[in-house]
């Protein structure tokens, strides 16, 4: 089945808080970004969760070393989650984040495996 998107997807993979406010909802892996949305991957299981995500709701994304973000569930399941951003980010936003979560910024050390 082929679907036609409004904007283009991009892999990332970095680790991220998903929080409610300043508290701690839960642990992802955040995995694609676009220019309105997000997916969130590895995330704990809903009963292990300390408090439930509901769909619609207004949560904080924080991935590791970039700014956090609002975003609204659009759907969950299979230890996943789907987001709707609640601003669309800016061209130049969105390729810092992608290059954040690639790992661009981060120290030659922390990029090496095996470590």
């Amino acid at each position: 089945m082929l679907r036609i998107r409004a904007h283009q997807r991009y892999a990332v993979r970095r680790e991220t808080r998903i929080l409610r406010g300043l508290r701690l909802v839960g642990t992802g892996l955040l995995v694609e970004v676009s220019q309105e949305g997000c997916r969130i991957g590895c995330v704990m299981p809903a009963d292990m969760l300390p408090e439930p995500v509901e769909n619609g709701e207004m949560l904080v994304i924080a991935p590791e070393g970039a700014e956090p973000f609002e975003a609204r569930v659009r759907w969950s399941g299979n230890g996943t989650l789907g987001f709707r951003l609640t601003r669309a980010f800016h061209h130049h936003e969105l390729d810092r984040l992608i290059r954040t979560c690639r790992g661009e910024f981060d120290a030659p050390e922390a990029r090496e495996y095996g470590t």
